[in-house]
């Protein structure tokens, strides 16, 4: 989180220094480029103003007026000269009567003379032009006002050459205390910022941690404070769900516990009445001469031999639920244990008249309990075997795919609903298409290799292919030099 809130303030700064930067630089080009042509254009107009309000006194014949034109000349530093044909009126310059006029009258009166200025009035009312020669840099106003009378301004281009410069200098200094003010204020609102957010993210790890005790206290008045109310309403609610799922699951927990203590007790318990009904069943068979009483007996035997396999099987389900059952494990050959199940099955395989097909590829390593994953693999063979259709069709396969192992068995049957494939692995659950007598089956088998194959922390599954059904379970892949360096 740390590094979070370095991000939120390196990026805030990143973004102000950014925007303060470019600002320092746009006023440095601006300043390089446009400011001094900026102040050229802006004292041009100042010229033609004061040329305008000079104009009007002289042609309203008001001295005050004039007077006060000209004394704007001086306060904005322009020399001015007022030239009647032939005569040189007025002569003057911003610094004071005492000082030395920059140009005197007889150069400027050449100067326009040689550069054909009284031509261009007589055309053209007034000119503004830059002059740069051994006698001055300055801009010059040149008007006629009438007939007559003349009237030259004049300003040095020095002047706005170093006005040009002390602004671009302000503006340069302002910039760079704007980006130092920029950076702290920056800094400050980070702070403020990453405050509350480290406040959420306490409480999140909290919750995370399954620990609903904090709060996050966040008054901002915006987004952040609405993140905060709904965390603290998350925590609320998952509190008060986690708090009745708990409960859900201990009454669950305990339901499984009775029923696998009423499993094994029941099944504990029928061990024995069974064993004496098939020995008593054999010693009537051997004793007896009438053939309708021998039938009755082997009934006997056949239905003494099915409870005593349900029993087992219950047994073996609750001992493995209740981890009374230890596995031992070893590394152990996919393909040898699937050909030993196929070959001991073969003569049911033979007697069903079954198409069978076997595809193991190269040989694949695990790891786990042989006999618990034999039984597996039995289970799901004989199950096969058990429900194939007229077609009588049966693929078993052996695949890889990353570390997994998958053995698939196929059987031809008819698609199983979604009802039936989400729980043909629960104990004592039957489709009502195999719920008939001469099938033997009680819905134990699957749920044994659910138990066995989560144990090994397998996969295990069942869809609906083209032409039936596909039970498949996975194992990891045994690497033997991964083994070998945990040894080491």
């Amino acid at each position: 989180m740390a590094k979070l809130m370095g991000s939120i303030r390196n990026k805030l700064m990143f973004a102000i220094l950014c925007v303060l930067s470019i600002n320092i630089v746009v006023v440095l080009v601006f300043g390089q480029t446009f400011l001094e042509s900026y102040y050229i254009h802006n004292k041009k107009n100042e010229l033609r103003d004061l040329k305008r309000e000079i104009t009007s006194a002289y042609q309203n014949s008001s001295n005050k007026e004039l007077q006060q034109g000209l004394t704007n000349c001086q306060e904005n530093n322009v020399t001015y000269l007022l030239y009647i044909k032939g005569n040189l009126v007025s002569l003057n310059s911003s610094q004071g009567s005492d000082y030395q006029a920059r140009i005197d009258s007889t150069s400027w009166w050449y100067m326009a003379q040689s550069t054909g200025i009284f031509e261009q009035l007589e055309k053209t009312p007034t000119i503004v032009i830059q002059q740069k020669n051994e006698i001055s840099d300055s801009l010059f106003l040149y008007s006629k006002l009438d007939d007559q009378v003349y009237l030259f301004l004049e300003t040095p281009r020095a002047f706005i050459e170093a006005t040009a410069q002390t602004a671009m200098k302000f503006f340069l200094f302002l910039s760079v205390g704007t980006l130092v003010l920029g950076i702290v204020i920056t800094v400050i609102l980070a702070n403020r910022i990453a405050k509350p957010i480290k406040q959420i993210d306490k409480a999140a790890q909290k919750i995370a941690a399954m620990d609903f005790s904090e709060q996050c206290e966040v008054h901002t008045g915006d987004e952040v404070e609405a993140l905060a109310n709904s965390v603290n309403s998350m925590s609320e609610k998952l509190k008060e769900n986690i708090s009745l799922l708990r409960r859900d699951l201990e009454r669950e927990e305990q339901t499984n516990r009775m029923r696998r203590e009423f499993i094994a007790n029941v099944s504990h318990d029928l061990k024995t009445p069974i064993s004496l009904i098939s020995a008593y069943g054999e010693m009537l068979k051997d004793n007896s001469k009438d053939e309708k009483t021998s039938e009755v007996c082997d009934i006997l035997l056949e239905q003494g031999e099915t409870m005593t396999r349900l029993v087992n099987q219950l047994l073996t389900l609750s001992q493995l639920e209740s981890g009374m059952i230890s596995y031992d494990m070893s590394f152990f050959s996919m393909n040898d244990l699937i050909g030993t199940v196929v070959k001991n099955c073969r003569i049911l395989l033979d007697q069903s008249g079954i198409d069978f097909e076997l595809q193991l590829g190269e040989e694949y390593m695990v790891k786990g309990d042989y006999n618990r994953i034999t039984q597996v693999f039995t289970n799901l063979f004989e199950n096969a075997i058990k429900y194939v259709d007229e077609k009588k069709l049966i693929d078993v396969r052996l695949t890889h795919h990353k570390n997994w192992v998958r053995t698939s068995i196929f059987n031809s049957h008819a698609p199983l609903s979604q009802q039936e494939l989400e729980n043909v692995f629960t104990i004592f659950y039957k489709s009502d298409k195999a719920r008939k007598a001469s099938n033997k089956s009680y819905g134990i088998g699957l749920a044994i290799v659910k138990t066995i194959v989560e144990a090994h922390n397998g996969r295990y599954g069942v869809y609906n292919s083209e032409d039936g059904v596909v039970f498949w379970f996975e194992l990891e892949l045994f690497d033997f030099d991964q083994e070998e360096e945990f040894d080491e």
